[in-house]
């Protein structure tokens, strides 16, 4: 592995580049662009896979999102959807411009909110070939119909007078307001997949000190209203293989994308027993999601 720099227009980019074993420069190799969670930073969920599809024998791009992590942009932590998109087309250009890089072979992995961006990415960017998910959460969906789905749109209209005022309040000088990613306690958590939530941010099993598990109040106002599958049935033509866990909140998102994508070349599967979170660090779910992507982008790569 090795430390990268690249850019998106004004913003430098952080990111880990993991190279198959016995590399060789004067090869040419498949690439994938793996894609973080909301809240998360490239050593966590997104430098596992990353790491574990290297020796599959791709080049693999995990990186910190735009105003996240390592990467610079400010003000810190904002979740603009937009600019995530954005994020993975200039990781796309970074790698295009490698010699060692198969330009007709690069496909892009998300996990959880990046898994609804690499969706939205894929279907703008044909440079992309093939597209992975863990757990998508389509994070305007996750807003306007709740984690599971049981919510009504109307519910959220009261987070975007929130982030109007807040952007109001900054405007007139106040400091940037935030809100939490994840919970700040367990007894805080409204169901499992928070809980573990917490615990995978919060706690040793996956803390970071570059994951502050928050992001800026204003970011509702893009998040609430976006919607990462908009157009799907048209414009999601390319290979795509999407992965839940069995008891993910989430899960229903993940067949919505799989039901909704125009691929003619398209599969699910569904890891028994796994929840949301255990599908970015648990080694046996990480082993058999790893083993599909494997395959699944040797095949379309």
């Amino acid at each position: 592995m090795k430390s990268i720099r690249f850019t998106n227009a004004e913003i430098s980019m952080s990111g880990n580049l993991f190279l198959p074993e016995n590399f060789s420069e004067a090869e040419r190799y498949p690439a994938i662009v793996v894609v973080h969670p909301s809240g998360g930073v490239k050593e966590q969920t997104s430098g596992l896979y990353a790491e574990k599809l290297a020796g599959h024998g791709f080049i693999t791009l995990a990186y910190d999102a735009s105003y996240q992590g390592e990467s610079s942009g400010e003000p810190r932590q904002l979740e603009n959807p937009y600019n995530r998109v954005e994020d993975i087309s200039a990781a796309v250009d970074y790698l295009i411009a490698q010699n060692c890089i198969d330009e007709q072979r690069i496909g892009v992995l998300g996990i959880c909110a990046g898994g609804g961006y690499a969706v939205h990415a894929t279907m703008m960017d044909r440079r992309i070939k093939a597209l992975g998910t863990v757990s998508a959460v389509n994070y305007g969906d996750m807003y306007r119909l709740g984690w599971e789905g049981d919510l009504q749109p109307s519910s959220s209209l009261e987070l975007l007078g929130m982030a109007a005022d807040q952007r109001t309040a900054e405007a007139r000088g106040a400091v940037t307001g935030y809100l939490p990613t994840t919970p700040n306690s367990m007894e805080e958590a409204p169901n499992r997949d928070f809980a573990e939530a917490y615990e995978y941010y919060r706690t040793p099993r996956a803390m970071h000190r570059n994951a502050s598990s928050k992001f800026t109040t204003r970011s509702l106002a893009q998040l609430i209203t976006y919607d990462a599958f908009s157009h799907a049935d048209v414009f999601l033509t390319q290979p795509v293989l999407v992965i839940a866990g069995s008891e993910a909140g989430t899960r229903w998102m993940t067949e919505a994308i799989y039901q909704r994508a125009a691929s003619q070349k398209k599969s699910i599967h569904i890891v028994n027993g796994a929840t949301h979170i255990a599908m970015y660090d648990k080694p046996d779910y990480v082993t058999e999601a790893t083993e599909k992507f494997a395959s699944f982008f040797s095949e379309n790569l």
